[in-house]
C-alpha cells in the first residue's frame, strides 16, 4: 500500500501568500525584472476587461513601459483570501493603489480587486493566470 503525502495545509497558503505578495512588492520596487519567475511561461494576465497576453507581454506592453513614468506606486488595505484544491490555489485580493506620476507629481488611487490561480509545479508556487480591475476610490 502507498503511503498517501501529508500536505501541510498551512505552509501551502502561507506559500502561495509569499508568492503575492511578492508580486506586490516587485511592482511597489518599480523594478520588475525578477518577477518573471513568479510566472508559468505561459500565463495569461487579465486587466480592466483586456486579455493582456503572457506576463511577458504584459511587461513589456502594459505595466512595464507605465511603470517608468511613476514616481511611486503603493499597495495599502491589502487582503488576501487563498482556497488550496491541489496542485492549484485560488486568490482573491482586495487592495488600494496609490501611484504619483514622475511628470507633474499628480496621485492617482484606485481601489482594486484581483484574482489569481496558481499552481504548484516542481515545489514552487506559480502563478498561471491573474485577472484585476479597478475603480475610483469613493
Amino acid at each position: 500500500m502507498k503511503q498517501e503525502e501529508v500536505i501541510d495545509l498551512v505552509s501551502e497558503v502561507n506559500a502561495v501568500k509569499k508568492v503575492m505578495k511578492t508580486y506586490k512588492e516587485t511592482l511597489e520596487s518599480l523594478d520588475v525584472t525578477d518577477s518573471y519567475a513568479l510566472f508559468i511561461e505561459d500565463s495569461e494576465v487579465l486587466e480592466q476587461g483586456k486579455i493582456e497576453g503572457t506576463y511577458r507581454d504584459y511587461i513589456a506592453n502594459h505595466i512595464g513601459p507605465e511603470l517608468g513614468h511613476f514616481e511611486s506606486f503603493t499597495f495599502s488595505e491589502y487582503e488576501i483570501s487563498v482556497v488550496l484544491d491541489m496542485p492549484y490555489a485560488f486568490t482573491t485580493e482586495s487592495y488600494i493603489y496609490n501611484i504619483v506620476l514622475k511628470e507633474d507629481g499628480r496621485k492617482v488611487e484606485r481601489k482594486a480587486t484581483a484574482t489569481s490561480i496558481l499552481k504548484k509545479m516542481d515545489d514552487e508556487w506559480k502563478i498561471i493566470k491573474t485577472h484585476s480591475s479597478s475603480r475610483s476610490v469613493k
